[in-house]
């Protein structure tokens, strides 16, 4: 990078950051010697010439960027375009106003010939409906009801029958995709209560796009059947040079909601060079009076197009630009996409920009609190890893926020006041930097970052304001520079030859402003999707590694194994590149001695760490369990293209982390070790003097085959699994138990696992404390427990299935 442009690069972002760029935020317990730069291969406090120190901490995912299945992002329903509600009583548009405080009721009690029907105008394809109660709480829910479905109004289809729920504010209802232009739902059920329904929304989830009922066709060229032939190496092409008029439409074959189209090419192929030089996409219902829901310039190898939720039955992408290159495209696809960036484009257009951050400063204000930071300085960690998306510093237009930095410095100085250090993590950029939601854009790859240099500038941008705001500043432990970069599936060297080019861009606009921190880049998904950094003359630089092995939730076995083989590359890495890792997001699942084994082999060779993340929405049944220290929220979220603001800012208020379930086992195993612990060494009891006893066994199966310590052997219940089955071991003595583990058959680990699982002890085998309670899977499932003296262990299935219990082996530890 040639100093004219580095002169004028800053002077430009300090003239555009001018309302970005102010004091510096204070440092609190983090003081100048507590300042990290690398040494070798290890982080040094006092600049780099004081103590080695590993970062040990976790990630506040979910907060200053949005994961729909993390966070209440939201999701969007069909639009109401054109809607009508009526019903056997009372005002029926109450439940279409997106207003969650009126509602429709019957105003009468329950008897079972209530209905409530919307027109939604035209013909539309869904899968899903809900209808809520939410905030009348008098048992106001549907006792039982059937959902109907018809294109005429007048001939009906049963798609689902069910019961509501009191536990629950909302019910939803589920089917295989259909087409229709009504939905009725006739409560079925009898009750001392009235039926209300605060607002009913219908949905088009991603079972809902089929090509089967899609059409392509074009304004000429050849292979329009080819748009959607699900292979990118077929195309229709224009076959000749691109000028305005020409078009590429698809027929949905019914009205849809969607915010989404997407042309790809093939990779590495001369379509890639194909791109439309300039575009509109036009939504219609009848194929002849079209809307205009976007425009732009397309991007090399895929363009991306996002834009409101909007409705159509057909899609057309207008080629409006001029070029000596033929317009190719080798998949055209269309989606609703839940994502940060949707997120933000509808509410912009439904509310404003100020309506839009009163909602964003809802969630925010929510999410995280001075009670958060709380947790996570009991727990000892010493820093966090804070991912921030583009969108909290700029508008979707490239501006800058009004309200910036006002949540980034306040978790700065909070976590600082508790000896917690702040690593900055751009978690998402502009366009999306890999082809997922977490990179906030769901699109292609490579996704709208890649191909934008527009996008590339603003990046560029945001670094040096963050540098320009925080150089000097203790609390901050580094700039993360982008969240998992992907321009591939399989990145060629060429990909990543562009790829590190811009990191070196990014860096030496940092290092313009700010000589002095920590730079994190990723290397994703190992160290040779980057350049070493003596390439470029990188110096105090980490590199970062996302060790994930999703596909094996649960299987300790493979968990394990990712766990051995980065333990087992590490001193490698350290020799060569030379520089410290970051193991910035993993989860390891359910496995609390293989998360302790992690930890004790990281802080052994002073490497850093941080799990993703401190706190989900989901549940143990969606396997969330081991996502967050806090989870199974499973209030509400937001409808973002129906409700209401004051809606909107209700269902958020519901997200305090005061209202999710604590992960004390997890949390137990984090704490042990996020105070530098750096050995792992369990524990085993003996199965000397040990005996069994059961609710059942059956065929093969002996008490004894549970306990034995041969895995040739096995206890099975002798019946399919129904709640209540249990297995029961008397130790002889009084030991103290830290874990137990359960593993099931390898000859039927897909079958004869237990559902659920609650586990029990007691001193005199007759009064029973649980200690644990959780789903069950297959292979080996560890349970740990608060350390504590037990005689007697009882294992309780609590499951349904129509398969046997089988174990063959109990394994007990005094720690781990």
């Amino acid at each position: 990078m040639n100093n004219h442009w580095k002169a004028a690069a800053l002077a430009a972002v300090i003239s555009a950051a001018t309302l970005a760029v102010t004091a510096q935020p204070a440092a609190a317990a983090l003081g100048s010697t507590d300042f990290l730069k690398v040494s070798g291969s290890v982080l040094k406090k006092n600049s780099g010439t004081g103590a080695t120190i590993n970062l040990r901490g976790t990630n506040l995912g979910g907060w200053l960027t949005h994961e729909d299945w993390m966070s209440p992002l939201g999701e969007f329903a069909l639009t109401r375009n054109g809607w009508t509600a009526t019903a056997s009583a009372g005002n029926a548009s109450l439940a279409i106003d997106g207003d969650d405080t009126t509602r429709w009721t019957t105003g009468a009690d329950q008897n079972g010939s209530e209905w409530l029907k919307v027109d939604m105008g035209v013909v539309s394809r869904f899968n899903r409906v809900t209808f809520g109660h939410t905030d009348f709480g008098g048992g106001d829910y549907a006792r039982a009801f059937t959902v109907e479905v018809s294109t005429s109004g007048s001939t009906w289809t049963s798609v689902h029958s069910g019961a509501g729920n009191a536990s629950s504010t909302v019910t939803t209802a589920g089917f295989t995709p259909v087409t229709a232009r009504y939905v009725r739902v006739k409560q079925t059920g009898t009750g001392d209560k009235w039926w209300s329904v605060g607002e009913f929304n219908v949905f088009n989830d991603a079972a809902s796009f089929d090509r089967a009922q899609w059409t392509a066709s074009a304004s000429g060229g050849t292979g329009s059947a080819n748009l959607i032939d699900g292979d990118v190496s077929t195309r229709w092409t224009s076959g000749a040079d691109q000028t305005p008029g020409m078009w590429v439409k698809l027929d949905l074959g019914a009205r849809m909601t969607i915010n989404n189209v997407t042309l790809d090419t093939q990779k590495d192929s001369t379509s890639e060079d194909d791109y439309p030089r300039a575009y509109t996409v036009q939504l219609s219902d009848n194929g002849s009076a079209w809307t205009q829901v976007a425009s732009g310039t397309g991007t090399a190898k895929a363009t991306n197009i996002s834009f409101p939720a909007a409705g159509g039955r057909y899609v057309r992408v207008n080629q409006t630009g001029t070029d000596d290159k033929w317009w190719s495209v080798g998949e055209m696809s269309v989606g609703l996409n839940r994502d940060d960036y949707d997120l933000q484009l509808t509410l912009d257009q439904r509310f404003g920009a100020t309506g839009a951050q009163t909602i964003r400063d809802a969630h925010e204000n929510t999410w995280i609190t001075t009670a958060d930071f709380d947790n996570l300085a009991a727990m000892g960690v010493n820093f966090v890893r804070l991912p921030i998306g583009w969108t909290t510093l700029l508008n979707t237009d490239g501006t800058w926020r009004s309200s910036a930095w006002t949540k980034i410095d306040w978790a700065i100085d909070q976590l600082s006041s508790r000896g917690i250090y702040t690593l900055l993590d751009l978690h998402t950029v502009p366009g999306g930097g890999c082809p997922w939601a977490s990179c906030g854009r769901v699109g292609p790859n490579p996704n709208g970052f890649w191909g934008s240099t527009t996008y590339q500038d603003w990046v560029v941008d945001i670094w040096q304001a963050i540098a320009a705001r925080y150089a000097g500043n203790p609390a901050v432990a580094g700039y993360d520079l982008i969240n998992e970069p992907l321009l591939d599936y399989t990145e060629d060297s060429a990909d990543v030859a562009k790829k590190s080019a811009y990191y070196d861009r990014l860096y030496d606009a940092v290092r313009l402003v700010d000589p002095d921190h920590v730079i994190v880049m990723g290397a994703f998904f190992g160290f040779g999707a980057i350049t070493p950094p003596s390439t470029y003359g990188w110096t105090n630089v980490v590199y970062e590694l996302h060790p994930y092995d999703m596909p094996h939730a649960t299987d300790w076995n493979a968990q394990n194994q990712l766990v051995t083989n980065h333990l087992n590359a590490l001193p490698g890495l350290l020799s060569n590149p030379g520089v410290p890792v970051l193991y910035g997001e993993y989860s390891l699942y359910y496995y609390d001695d293989v998360w302790a084994r992690w930890m004790a082999g990281l802080n052994a060779q002073q490497q850093s760490w941080s799990n993703w993340t401190y706190k989900t929405r989901g549940t143990d049944d969606d396997g969330q369990g081991y996502w967050g220290f806090h989870y199974n929220r499973t209030a509400p979220v937001p409808v973002i293209n129906t409700d209401d603001s004051a809606t909107f800012v209700q269902k958020l208020q519901r997200f305090a982390t005061s209202t999710f379930t604590r992960n004390d086992r997890m949390v137990a195993t984090v704490t042990r070790y996020a105070g530098g612990l750096s050995t792992f060494a369990p524990v085993s009891i003996s199965r000397t003097g040990w005996t069994a006893t059961a609710s059942g066994t059956g065929g093969s199966g002996t008490l004894s085959g549970g306990i034995d310590g041969n895995s040739a052997t096995k206890w099975n219940s002798g019946a399919d699994q129904t709640p209540g089955q249990w297995y029961k071991i008397d130790m002889g003595t009084t030991r103290t138990v830290a874990m137990v583990t359960v593993q099931t058959p390898a000859s039927s680990a897909a079958t004869d696992y237990m559902r659920g699982y609650r586990l029990e002890f007691s001193t005199d085998g007759t009064t029973w404390t649980t200690v644990g309670s959780g789903i069950g899977f297959g292979g080996k499932r560890p349970i740990s427990v608060t350390p504590q003296s037990t005689r007697y262990v009882k294992i309780t299935q609590t499951g349904t299935a129509d398969y046997w219990w089988s174990m063959d082996e109990v394994t007990m530890y005094s720690s781990y």
